[in-house]
């Protein structure tokens, strides 16, 4: 069985004493700026067609022939729907160009633009589409919910309605994405009765604990939580972690404490979890309390747990700011053996991370570590940023080293791919 602890004092000791022209190939850089003013040229110019209407407005976008992208088609459709203009008629011409396909974001775009207008008989095809295809809905579908006129509690119901009439495989997602956009913008009670209505399902609760926490409300989160088990929906690993999360968030020591023991006793195999470990983990190192952090991470290791990146950057920048520069470095390399999914991001972070803080020449030494000893290449922003430091500082001699042992490794990796 999964524990978090073999022993009720590891868990208070680890953490809780917190407190422009025309495109040619070219070897010139690409200017980005041009591109995204042609794309912008372009977005704006099928607007003003699909604005002014009238029957010719297939042949007039056949004319105007712009070079469709995804970001091309997604600019426009925001830009409609900030106009108010139905964008029906814009889609529908680009299904009819032969090899290109909006994506999956440019549909729930469509739907926020039927949304925005209430236009519930549009909203209805677009989800049949997507429902076709299996895209699923997202939140992005929903963002006109904060500016519904007529109430977001009504807008909710007709929205539900005419998931239920598709139906389809996007309905599911139709209902959560709804959830999680009504709770986004504070609206809980239209986001309840979409629950008690459509899905009873922990999922769902959990969107709208994540909300509640989200804004420090954890009296509110844990009615949800209470709620859920009255009604027979049994709170999961996810349920708890965000009441953990606001707890330690918000400085409440004693109340995360008396949590934990609490999701000890469940006596369920995957609660607490591997999720609940980096949140401990990563509110010591946020408090300073590196030497506990590490605990809960040797802990993680002996339950045959990797801890994910944010982690290692937690302790690496807990311990930069706490003066613990060696230790820092010894975490580094002690990963390296643990964990070597991270060597590279670890070594490369930490490079940064001591050139922000003045220490260049320790940079460089991490940078030499890492290509010399483990036989990796560093993120070339790092290696740059250390290189032109080692300069500044009048430190040649490293940066030449640093220079030749990258060229070897770049030459040696391009001859293995």
């Amino acid at each position: 069985m999964f524990r978090l602890v073999r022993s009720p004092l590891h868990c208070a000791e680890a953490i809780f004493r917190l407190s422009c022209p025309r495109a040619t190939f070219s070897s010139k850089p690409v200017d980005h700026r041009c591109s995204s003013n042609r794309v912008a040229a372009a977005s704006d110019a099928i607007v003003r067609l699909v604005a002014a209407g009238g029957s010719s407005l297939e042949a007039d976008l056949d004319h105007l022939d712009p070079a469709l992208s995804q970001s091309l088609v997604s600019g426009t459709l925001r830009a409609l729907t900030d106009r108010g203009v139905p964008a029906s008629g814009f889609f529908d011409w680009l299904a009819l160009r032969r090899g290109f396909s909006a994506s999956a974001a440019a549909h729930n775009l469509l739907v926020e633009n039927a949304g925005r207008l209430a236009d519930y008989q549009a909203m209805s095809r677009a989800l049949a589409s997507m429902s076709a295809r299996r895209l699923p809905l997202t939140e992005r579908a929903f963002a006109f919910l904060t500016l519904s006129r007529g109430g977001a509690r009504d807008t909710t119901i007709a929205i539900l309605r005419t998931l239920d009439e598709v139906g389809g495989s996007c309905r599911a997602s139709g209902v959560f994405s709804l959830v999680k956009a009504l709770a986004s913008i504070g609206e809980f009670d239209a986001a309840v009765s979409v629950i008690e209505g459509s899905a009873m399902g922990t999922r769902y609760h959990n969107a709208l604990m994540a909300a509640k926490c989200k804004t420090g409300d954890f009296r509110g989160a844990r009615e949800l939580f209470d709620e859920m088990r009255r009604s027979g929906c049994s709170p999961n690993a996810n349920s708890w972690n965000y009441l953990l999360g606001c707890l330690l968030k918000n400085g409440r020591v004693a109340e995360a404490c008396e949590l934990v023991e609490a999701m000890e006793r469940t006596e369920l195999d995957d609660i607490p979890n591997s999720l609940t470990y980096e949140i401990l983990a990563y509110h010591s190192c946020k408090a300073g309390r590196m030497d506990s952090a590490m605990r809960i991470v040797d802990q993680m290791f002996l339950e045959k747990l990797t801890p994910r990146i944010t982690i290692h950057t937690a302790f690496i920048k807990g311990y930069l700011y706490t003066g613990r520069i060696e230790d820092a470095c010894r975490y580094v390399s002690d990963m390296s053996i643990k964990d070597r999914h991270s060597v590279n991001r670890n070594y490369s972070l930490l490079a940064k991370l001591l050139c922000k803080a003045g220490r260049i020449a320790e940079a460089g030494r991490i940078l030499y570590e890492l290509m010399e000893r483990e036989g990796l290449l560093p993120d070339h922003s790092a290696y740059v940023r250390v290189i032109k430091d080692l300069h500044k500082i009048g430190k040649g001699d490293l940066a030449a080293e640093l220079k030749l042992i990258f060229q070897r490794l770049s030459v040696h990796s391009e001859s293995v791919r």
